[in-house]
């Protein structure tokens, strides 16, 4: 789809042709809902009712939602005009190449748009010997004119050639041997159909998990999932893959039992897998939640995709100019799972590193913005913070956003900023920013809890943070924080307790305040003797106070009240209270 397009409107027979070619592509023709979305949209715009085509009436009538349907809460239209741009994509981009009508939808819209290659009307074109598709004369053209031109193509390259040897062979004696590291590459995932070993089991539907798997693993940053097919020409998409994800599904009884499987290329050996269970009768409607499912384990940093890399990353401690967005990313997010300080300072030299070589890095502005506030925050008292690094951390976000508008992570990031620095409805709308975009960023999920259960009593946090804790393969410390709070909010004292131990080993401030006040409500000595001598070591507490530290970190005024009501008779000192100790 290099060329330019026109957007001029093709005759209606073209159209429904064309709709009637791609509906019959394995792609499209193995995700029901979206073939049904593309008849849907491209139907209405033929007929003329342009005004129509909203994200309330796609819902309604392709996605069955219920008259009810709010699209500000309810992301589906999105996130499945996402994956037919997707779809379309690949298809124009493979067996859809050489199609006279191209059905295009515009990012924010849903009226799709008509085009057709320029230069040359549709009849008027070359056939090609290989395919039996047509090409435009302008390219015929090009290609005649190409060998016209090769004789003196080749005297050029010839040219070039020597003059490489030269300048290779004056290097090689005037310049010190450099070592070169061979550095990890982001993971290249082929996706093979999913194969169904019962007679009774859904079979399309089954291979169809595929092509979804291929959507929700692509939202992934530093993942990239091409679709192959078992046979056929499409296979040689997957040349460059390192690893191969596969399945299968059969049925016990009235369940469906699916499993992913995942292997090296070029290895029959299993690196991972996992199990979903589904009543048969409800697989065709439940595979955006296995798709999603698998996703999130293979997707996480500590998945199976990025096992190599992050070996590399432990033995490999000087990255000596070799920084760049896939492993920086690597160790940032390793480090907000583990808040120690030196996985911190390896972090902030990578994306310094980054950002020297490639400065208009939207990752490394984004992750160089967090790391900034993050120190700022901790070196700072809460009553008296200087704006200007909190200024100059905003300025990289919104910069990095700027660069990637449509970047999950980001959104991600600049949610996590607003919150810190109190500005919590915007954080709100960032984080819903962040899922729209990638609903499998589970890291803006837990956050998003983490944000509403910090705040006051939520139905929709509790909820969405234990989602997260079940969710994720290997839950960092932070994401027991909403646990912990709403767990200590309803008088869940010993739940309480055992979520501020998880929390304690990234997050001493939360995890010992709750821990005090959950060990004194169950007069548990020992767990109050030993929270208590926690707390008093921590060190914000001990340089600005416990209640000024808490204020900045527990939204909710009601239970920070009752905390401190808590720790005061549990034996903790005003003063230490409320100022440094």
């Amino acid at each position: 789809m290099g060329e330019p397009l026109s957007q001029t409107m093709p005759p209606r027979a073209e159209v429904e042709a064309a709709l009637a070619r791609i509906q019959e592509w394995p792609g499209l023709a193995r995700s029901p809902q979206l073939a049904k979305f593309l008849n849907y949209i491209v139907g209405a715009r033929l007929d003329g009712n342009e005004a129509g085509i909203k994200a309330y009436s796609i819902a309604v009538d392709v996605f069955g939602r219920p008259q009810s349907f709010d699209p500000q809460n309810d992301p589906i239209v999105r996130v499945q005009a996402r994956r037919l741009r997707a779809v379309l994509e690949e298809y124009y981009a493979g067996e859809g190449a050489y199609e006279p009508v191209i059905f295009y939808l515009p990012v924010g819209r849903y009226i799709p748009e008509f085009r057709t290659p320029s230069g040359e009307p549709t009849p008027a074109a070359a056939e090609s010997p290989v395919t039996g598709f047509t090409r435009p004369i302008a390219q015929v053209a090009a290609e005649r004119s190409w060998l016209a031109r090769l004789d003196d193509i080749v005297l050029l390259v010839v040219l070039v050639f020597v003059a490489l040897g030269i300048a290779l062979v004056l290097t090689q004696v005037l310049a010190p041997r450099q070592v070169r590291i061979a550095v990890p590459q982001p993971p290249v995932v082929s996706v093979t159909e999913f194969t169904s070993v019962a007679g009774q089991a859904p079979a399309a539907s089954v291979a169809g998990l595929a092509v979804e798997l291929v959507t929700d693993l692509g939202l992934f940053p530093f993942i990239d999932a091409v679709y192959l097919q078992r046979t056929g020409p499409a296979a040689q998409q997957a040349t460059a893959a390192t690893f191969e994800l596969s399945g299968i599904a059969r049925t016990e009884g009235t369940e469906m039992q699916v499993t992913a499987s995942l292997k090296r290329v070029g290895s029959d050996a299993a690196v991972w897998s996992m199990t979903e269970k589904v009543a048969t009768a409800e697989f065709p409607t439940s595979i955006d939640r296995l798709s999603q499912g698998f996703a999130d384990q293979l997707g996480a940093v500590d998945g199976p995709l990025h096992t190599d890399a992050m070996q590399w990353l432990a033995t490999n401690t000087d990255l000596a100019g070799n920084e760049t967005d896939y492993l920086c990313g690597l160790l940032f997010t390793r480090y907000r799972g583990s808040a120690r300080l030196d996985d911190g300072e390896r972090a902030r030299a990578c994306v310094s590193g980054l950002l020297r070589s490639q400065p208009g890095s939207a990752v490394g502005l984004a992750m160089s913005g967090t790391l900034l506030l993050d120190r700022t925050l901790r070196m700072q008292p809460p009553s008296a913070r200087d704006p200007e690094p909190i200024a100059e951390a905003e300025r990289q976000i919104d910069e990095a956003l700027a660069l990637a508008p449509t970047s999950s992570p980001i959104w991600r990031e600049y949610a996590f900023f607003l919150e810190s620095v109190g500005r919590f409805g915007e954080a709100e709308a960032a984080f819903t920013s962040a899922l729209q975009l990638n609903p499998s960023n589970l890291d803006a999920y837990a956050g998003y809890a983490r944000l509403l259960s910090l705040r006051g009593k939520s139905e929709k946090g509790k909820a969405m943070a234990a989602d997260a804790l079940r969710r994720a393969v290997t839950p960092p410390y932070w994401y027991h924080e909403a646990a912990a709070v709403n767990a200590l909010r309803e008088g869940n004292n010993a739940e309480a307790l055992l979520q501020a131990e998880a929390l304690a080993v990234g997050d001493a401030e939360l995890a010992s305040a709750i821990a005090v006040t959950a060990a004194y409500r169950l007069k548990s000595e020992d767990a109050l003797n030993r929270s208590i001598a926690q707390l008093l070591e921590v060190t914000r507490f001990r340089r600005f106070g416990i209640l000024p530290v808490l204020r900045q970190r527990l939204g909710d005024p009601e239970l920070r009240a009752e905390i401190g009501n808590e720790l005061a008779a549990a034996g903790i000192d005003q003063a230490a209270l409320n100022g440094p100790y």
